[in-house]
């Protein structure tokens, strides 16, 4: 068997995408040498990724991968963000790992001084986990002042950043989106700490936001920014993946976005030991006992687990919070609310309340039963009986 190399590529919205042949002369391997790439969450789809002979596998579905997955390119794991950093510790440990970083020349002379670039997710631990060392893709220009170090590593090599940013995402909300975002923002208590996904959904729950909450997300997008303009965000806010432009860069200069890798901001101990912390999440699909698809769409894998199972598991648990799934009634024609799900990323046990355009199921302390006629009634009404019916299966209590 040929000897391999496998590189860790750190994720995130603007996270690096060297091509192989790039990496390899980098890396000078041998001919004999099989170069394997790990991947996250990837917004843009590489020029390579369908190119034959260099294995990729990934630990989280971005848009960028779901064509390669589909076409059986891309080797897919489901797993949650959290766990991540045994898995590069263990099992999928590294030979190299390649992260994006500025070269801080504030501090003159010596070895150079680097800080990530784009989001630490988790690329600090594979930093750390790398067998041969780091390849720092470098960007051009100076670091936000608080951006986050590199932790010591080998540095084996250097290429220059040549993509362009990643696009922000653009948010269409309709009517129904505004109605969820309204209801969801009703149920957030005084004294808050919110975590919300990307998309449309998380859009309009902040922007209909009308009290002061503390923030300790994901990942965080320009919203964040509206919602600090807005004099609404309490104290520094926590993430470990940002993407938006210039106005949450500012921020993090400005010391009200810290960015922390993935170790901390997913951690169950550290989001259930948060006060009133409200997980609002969304989904593909629900089930009538409450447990939420967040990965498979029309038999497709559109996505992974990423932080939504962390995130609903540490709202939970936390002194007065509340994990939400929110989510428009349809697809298309096809109800989201429906019998079983295709899969269940995150089970029943951590989802308090399901909103909808129709209302709001509130899950707590119910039996199976009781869950399902809740979740019924914030289905679209035309699909109300057909779930009625569905329901005459037999559940069993606990």
């Amino acid at each position: 068997m040929s000897p391999r190399c496998l590189a860790v590529l750190a994720d995130g919205p603007d996270g690096p995408l060297p091509a192989p042949a790039t990496l390899a002369a980098v890396l000078a391997l041998p001919p004999d040498e099989q170069l394997e790439v790990l991947t996250g969450w990837v917004v843009r789809r590489p020029d390579w990724i369908s190119s034959p002979g260099v294995p990729v596998t990934s630990v989280m579905i971005g848009p960028g991968l779901r064509q390669a997955v589909a076409a059986g390119t891309v080797r897919p794991i489901a797993t949650r963000l959290s766990a991540i950093p045994r898995l590069l510790m263990g099992r999928l440990r590294p030979d190299v790992a390649v992260v994006g970083a500025f070269e801080d020349r504030r501090f003159g002379g010596g070895a150079p001084h680097w800080r990530l670039a784009g989001s630490p997710g988790f690329a600090e631990v594979a930093a750390c986990a790398a067998v041969r060392g780091v390849v720092i893709e470098r960007w051009p220009g100076l670091p936000p002042r608080r951006a986050p170090a590199l932790p010591e590593c080998r540095v084996i090599g250097v290429i220059e950043r040549a993509d362009p940013p990643d696009p922000p995402p653009t948010h269409r909300a309709g009517p129904a989106h505004q109605e969820i975002g309204r209801l969801v923002a009703g149920l957030i208590p005084d004294g808050a700490t919110i975590q919300w996904g990307p998309g449309m959904i998380g859009a309009s729950v902040v922007a209909a936001l009308d009290k002061p909450v503390r923030v300790h997300s994901g990942l965080v997008t320009e919203e964040l920014a509206d919602l600090a303009d807005r004099g609404l965000l309490v104290g520094e806010a926590c993430a470990a993946y940002l993407w938006g432009g210039p106005r949450l860069t500012a921020m993090v200069d400005a010391g009200r976005l810290q960015l922390r890798p993935i170790s901390y901001t997913h951690d169950l101990t550290a989001i259930s030991g948060f006060e009133r912390f409200v997980a609002v999440n969304t989904a593909l699909q629900v089930g009538l006992d409450g447990a939420a698809n967040v990965e498979v769409a029309g038999g497709r894998l559109v996505s992974g687990p990423g932080g939504h199972p962390d995130f609903a598991a540490g709202a939970a648990r936390s002194p007065g919070g509340l994990s939400i799934v929110a989510l428009p009634a349809t697809a298309g024609s096809a109800s989201t609310v429906v019998a079983r799900p295709s899969v269940v990323t995150t089970p029943r046990s951590d989802v308090d309340v399901v909103v909808t355009e129709f209302g709001v199921a509130d899950l707590r302390g119910c039996t199976d039963s009781e869950r399902a006629r809740r979740l019924i009634e914030v289905a679209a009404p035309d699909h109300r009986d057909g779930l009625r019916s569905s329901h005459d299966l037999p559940i069993t209590a606990g």
